[in-house]
């Protein structure tokens, strides 16, 4: 939860389990709360988003969003409830809704060295942009660009894929 200056009040009992589990070192309970949300989204696009979202759940509308949360071995697809709440804040509750297991992602793996090149994947489907249009999933992706042996691999950048803006858009203008 959020207050309504946007810095993060509570998490979830879930929270530092999942942080554990997926490589979010330094995400503690204690460690979030009290800081802007802000702080823990990398790049602007990801943000813009976030904005419209928390602009339109405090007018009123709650948002009820898909989006995946993969892991280097994991895919996952949850569904995050926005929802107002008194003086401004608001609620993020997330329920998973599928989890599969998949052979591990060297590329989505934060212990694997890193060259200077940046690669955008979309903060909410996960698909990694192999080319100016070209939005593929992290398998396909790497097949590629013919990453498979590579002793180093591109860094990742947060990004916003255009089917996954459109879709939040669809969402803010049809939810009611």
């Amino acid at each position: 939860m959020v207050d309504a200056d946007d810095r993060i009040v509570c998490v979830s009992n879930e929270w530092e389990e999942f942080a554990d589990q997926n490589g979010g070192w330094n995400l503690e309970p204690a460690q979030v709360t009290g800081r802007p949300m802000w702080e823990f989204i990398a790049d602007e696009e990801t943000k813009n988003l976030y904005r419209r979202v928390l602009a339109h759940v405090r007018s009123g509308i709650s948002a009820d969003m898909v989006l995946r949360c993969d892991g280097p071995a994991r895919r996952r697809l949850v569904e995050m409830i926005v929802s107002r709440r008194p003086n401004g804040q608001v609620e993020f509750r997330t329920i998973l809704l599928s989890a599969k297991s998949r052979p591990a992602q060297r590329l989505f793996d934060r212990r694997v060295p890193r060259t200077e090149r940046r690669l955008p994947v979309c903060s909410w489907c996960d698909r990694v942009r192999t080319d100016k249009e070209v939005w593929l999933e992290v398998e396909e992706a790497v097949e590629a660009m013919q990453l498979t042996t590579a002793p180093a691999l591109p860094g990742l950048a947060p990004a916003v894929c255009p089917v996954c803006a459109a879709t939040v858009d669809f969402v803010l203008e049809t939810s009611v």
